[in-house]
């Protein structure tokens, strides 16, 4: 999942985003990288990004702002904080705002940052799996619907049928028997003539 992964890093200090591609891109990752927050959407605009790690603190637009203008645009993408200690107020607005997954606390770890990286990936696979499993099912049960409508009309069509054929039997039998009881009397009387003639 890492090789198919692209991750997109914002940060206006060259020497933070040289510091995350050196980590990240040992891990097979696809990696893009903005100075700014308007740069950052553009390059989202543009192409589809699965995760996003962007500084708090950037001049016109900070990180809380982009993740939430990402969160409004792409939510399928996932939203990590870089944030140093002093900013944990914006911090705490970030994470409630942008539903941001996590912060990551400068200067960070290189494993723990990884660690939540793969996190972040994995539940963002998890959710694709469950929307996926989920549309399947809409559509399954849309499938079962329709093919239980033909099979109501179907059952219908054909009880009208045999409808029909139970009918025309009854009427048929009547005429049947109608005409039997017409005919049993001129056999009777054929009968009587018979029995005269030997007499005479």
């Amino acid at each position: 999942m890492n090789q198919s992964a692209t991750l997109l890093l914002v940060d206006d200090e060259v020497n933070v985003l040289k510091s995350l591609m050196r980590l990240l891109h040992a891990h097979n990752y696809r990696l893009l990288m903005a100075a700014s927050g308007t740069e950052a959407l553009a390059l989202m605009a543009r192409e589809p990004v699965d995760l996003v790690i962007s500084d708090m603190r950037m001049p016109h637009m900070d990180g809380a702002e982009l993740l939430a203008k990402i969160r409004q645009q792409w939510p399928d993408t996932m939203r990590l904080l870089l944030t140093g200690h002093a900013d944990m107020t914006q911090t705490v607005a970030a994470i409630n705002q942008g539903e941001i997954y996590r912060y990551i606390a400068k200067p960070w770890h290189d494993d723990e940052l990884l660690l939540i990286v793969t996190q972040a990936l994995e539940q963002q696979k998890l959710k694709r799996e469950n929307a996926r499993l989920q549309q399947l099912t809409a559509e399954q049960n849309e499938a079962l619907r329709e093919a239980n409508i033909t099979l109501e009309q179907k059952v219908a069509q054909r009880t009208a049928e045999l409808s029909q054929l139970v009918s025309f039997l009854e009427m048929t039998q009547q005429e049947l028997k109608t005409s039997f009881r017409g005919a049993v009397p001129f056999t009777c009387w054929g009968q009587s003539i018979l029995a005269v003639s030997s007499l005479d």
